[in-house]
């Protein structure tokens, strides 16, 4: 959970001036479960978000704004950390760069996910294994494995730098997903194969029964590994990318809590991603469900 602001257009010309224009400066909130929990609100999903905020201006304006999409507030931790933030530099074409404080929610904690809140839920979905170093290893594994012991099925994204570094600490926590949706820089990273299809296969050597890889403007690839297709995206304009992976994990996720068929389920998280880049921001850019239906053409 992180409060994004947001700065629209950034050049390497605004960077060299000492004062440039912006067509918008706005603050938001995102980070990958933030944006997930507060998409899933949107599609009709009823959902919780686990993480932490600092007790500072940002941390307060975090939670209102949660409150706001629809994200319950009793799981959000109030610490002495800062708030995690980050500079969102949206190029004109749409991409972006961030510039990263990391703060409270990148210290959560296996220890403090009770059994109440797993018991509470069908699914636990964790958004950025890799980039939370206290819920990674053994604790990751732990943590997966009592939702498990649960009846719950879990999903995981990961994210970060040098993942095929963390690969051996990671192996024990990927045979207890039910999915898996890395983007396909991440799958091949983590992997250390050559392409999204064979870095899905890894994953299923590994116990990964639904490996979902993200692969951007190209669509998605699906593998349940007896095997793969791949999957266009949309068609949509393209303002802002920040979060459209989110997007697709929203989208697909909320096909799963409606148990379609996983293709379909790849389908809505195509869609998503699309309506996503089509605004501004990671977070509030979904319609409801049968919006979503409608745009993908799907009852």
């Amino acid at each position: 959970m992180v409060c994004d602001l947001m700065v629209k257009p950034v050049t390497e010309q605004a960077l060299r001036e000492d004062t440039s224009p912006a067509e918008m400066i706005r603050m938001q909130v995102g980070g990958d479960a933030f944006n997930v929990a507060s998409n899933l609100a949107a599609l009709g999903v009823e959902t919780a978000l686990y993480s932490a905020v600092g007790r500072d201006a940002f941390g307060d304006f975090a939670l209102a704004y949660a409150e706001k999409l629809g994200v319950p507030a009793q799981w959000i931790q109030k610490t002495d950390s800062p708030t995690s933030v980050t500079a969102v530099l949206i190029h004109p074409d749409g991409e972006r760069n961030f510039v990263v404080q990391k703060g409270a929610s990148q210290q959560l904690r296996e220890e403090e996910i009770s059994d109440e809140l797993l018991k509470a839920y069908d699914m636990i979905y964790i958004g950025s294994a890799c980039g939370l170093p206290e819920l990674e290893g053994e604790s990751l594994t732990r943590l997966l494995k009592r939702a498990k012991d649960l009846g719950r099925l879990t999903a995981m994204d990961i994210t970060g730098e040098a993942l095929q570094e963390k690969a051996s600490q990671l192996l024990p926590a990927l045979a207890l997903l039910d999915y898996f949706l890395p983007s396909s820089y991440e799958a091949m990273e983590l992997s250390g194969e050559k392409t999204p299809e064979a870095a899905a296969a890894y994953f299923h050597r590994h116990g990964v029964p639904v490996a979902v890889i993200k692969l951007g403007k190209q669509g998605a690839l699906l593998s349940d590994g007896r095997k793969q297709k791949r999957f266009s995206a949309y068609e949509g304009p393209v303002i802002d990318t920040t979060g459209a992976g989110d997007a697709f994990v929203s989208g697909f996720l909320a096909g799963i809590s409606r148990e379609k068929e996983l293709s379909d389920c790849v389908r809505l998280g195509n869609g998503a991603g699309t309506l996503c880049v089509g605004k501004v921001g990671a977070s509030g850019t979904l319609p409801a469900f049968k919006e979503l239906s409608a745009f993908i053409g799907s009852d």
